[in-house]
């Protein structure tokens, strides 16, 4: 399977949207949600535990099989999945919230792969999240949610930061809404496919849109004073370094 495209970011912002789309190409087969990689993470980092803590009980250390054959054992196993899945070809996977916070090793198992990082106002995605929650009637939890966004937003600052991120491209879902084709075209070319026009598909909203892009992102400005205080305490500075406030005070 030639170089698999991940699509990383939280819930509602966007990820179903990218995936669907770029699946459109002949080049390129989405497969939903695969919903393993936190695991495969998991299982890794027992393994780092077994070789360095448990070397006396275990073969691994003595038989030089270190975390780096691990990992690629695990790579294999799972690229093998991912290309049954897609029927051989070349695979889009995405699972919200999980590949983003588990960006770093989705990386150390696919180096040749390439990541779509996308990402949203931290306040219009916890706003959009919510209400899709009170639709379906379960649960929600403000804090963890801001807690989620700021953590997922530091790994992107981190993994961009990097010497090596030429395999991983940010994508901004404002500028999705304000100009589909352009960001479309320059993600054909980062994932090295033909351009092309997929069919026209609304953003995955809990929000009606018709009001415009304007309200369409000022749903949060309805949160009460305890709600944006949680939020400033836990993500406000992860909101202004990614440029969608000038500082806490203006909001």
């Amino acid at each position: 399977m030639t170089s698999p495209v991940f699509v990383c970011g939280l819930g509602r912002s966007g990820t179903s949207w990218i995936s669907k789309a770029l699946g459109e190409s002949p080049e390129l087969d989405y497969i939903g949600e695969a919903w393993l990689i936190e695991k495969l993470d998991e299982l890794a980092e027992w393994f780092t535990h077994l070789h360095e803590d448990w070397a006396v009980f275990t073969p691994w250390k003595r038989r030089g099989v270190d975390r780096e054959a691990f990992v690629a054992w695990l790579a294999h196993s799972y690229r093998e999945l991912l290309e049954t899945a897609a029927d051989g070809r070349r695979v889009v996977e995405k699972t919200p919230n999980w590949n983003a916070r588990h960006l770093r090793f989705l990386r150390e198992m696919f180096p040749d792969a390439h990541f779509v990082l996308i990402y949203r106002d931290g306040r219009n995605c916890i706003a959009s999240l919510e209400a899709n929650k009170a639709r379906k009637g379960e649960p929600f939890e403000f804090a963890a949610s801001c807690r989620r966004w700021a953590g997922a937003m530091d790994i992107f600052s981190e993994v961009m930061e990097s010497s090596s991120h030429e395999n991983c491209t940010l994508v901004r879902y404002e500028d999705l809404l304000e100009d589909f084709d352009a960001v479309f075209d320059r993600l054909c070319a980062f994932t090295g496919i033909a351009s092309f026009r997929p069919p026209p598909r609304p953003p995955n909203s809990a929000f009606d849109t018709a009001a415009g892009a304007d309200a369409f992102n000022g749903r949060w400005q309805a949160w009460p004073a305890r709600k944006r205080r949680t939020f400033k305490r836990i993500a406000g500075r992860q909101l202004v370094e990614w440029g969608y406030a000038s500082s806490n005070k203006d909001w």
